[in-house]
């Protein structure tokens, strides 16, 4: 005889984990919470909503090498905050704290300064460190996620953000999201920012399309890739490391030295 009282916690936890999954119910859940105090953590439910935070964010943390537990922690935290609970997409906010935080950890590691430092450009060094036998990994840990949700939709938010900050520097819209699509997806094929670099430098097929010279289809990889460690500036993180660590277009706007090369280097302009 089959226990009535089991089926029926069984199907209240598929229930709640369908109820949980959208986000009025991550709001309604978290709400409750609030309410209720650090004792609210101690509901069933929330045993339930962690198994759908392990499930969404199992593989982001996996798509930059870090432990699950990791993200389930960032987004706990998340959720712990206001923000979570009075916004329209509760489980957005909570997806882009966890993908910052993932982000934050890998490269405070490869940078070898904290998380919280390698959220802001203007705490990290200006050289980057290189362990001994380090094969650096770039952009390729991001797009290989491909099957991490969310992912390709992170793609064309870093595409867009470095895209609109040429064109505000004076490049063709057109020639700017080519140009820096063009580049993220060799980079991510070739594996380091080194590698990238020097393959791309030779393509003289893809510099002359835009319209570039030489010097300046070099000045360009180095804006986007950034420099190799150990030349000048040294170490410096290209735009599309300052955008996968969470710089907005902003960021990127009230840098001025940046805003000026991008405007020296733009297939249009001939004065030096």
């Amino acid at each position: 005889m089959r226990n009535n009282s089991d089926e029926s916690a069984t199907f209240d936890a598929e229930d709640v984990e369908q109820f949980i999954s959208t986000p009025e119910g991550l709001r309604a859940v978290l709400t409750v919470i609030d309410r209720l105090g650090p004792e609210g953590w101690q509901l069933p439910a929330v045993e339930v909503l962690m198994r759908v935070v392990a499930r969404r964010y199992t593989p982001v943390a996996r798509a930059w090498r870090r432990p699950p537990e990791d993200a389930a922690q960032a987004a706990w935290l998340a959720m712990r905050g206001r923000s979570a609970r009075t916004a329209e997409d509760p489980w957005g906010v909570v997806t882009r704290a966890v993908e910052l935080s993932m982000q934050a950890e890998a490269y405070g590691e490869r940078l070898l300064i904290s998380p919280e430092k390698a959220r802001r450009p203007k705490h990290r060094p200006g050289e980057t460190p290189v362990r001994a036998g380090e094969h650096e990994e770039f952009l390729y840990d991001v797009i290989s996620a491909g099957g991490a949700e969310g992912a390709g939709d992170g793609i064309d938010r870093l595409v867009a953000t470095i895209a609109a900050f040429l064109v505000v520097a004076g490049w063709n819209h057109h020639d700017a999201r080519w140009a820096v699509e063009y580049v993220a997806s060799r980079t991510a094929d070739l594996g380091s920012q080194d590698s990238a670099r020097d393959v791309l430098r030779r393509d003289g097929a893809i510099r002359l399309r835009l319209g570039l010279r030489q010097r300046d289809w070099t000045r360009l990889l180095g804006l986007l890739i950034g420099s190799r460690v150990g030349a000048a500036p040294a170490g410096q993180l290209g735009v599309l490391e300052r955008v996968l660590l969470g710089d907005t277009l902003a960021d990127l706007l009230t840098d001025a030295e940046l805003m000026d090369l991008a405007r020296r280097i733009r297939p249009e302009a001939r004065d030096g």
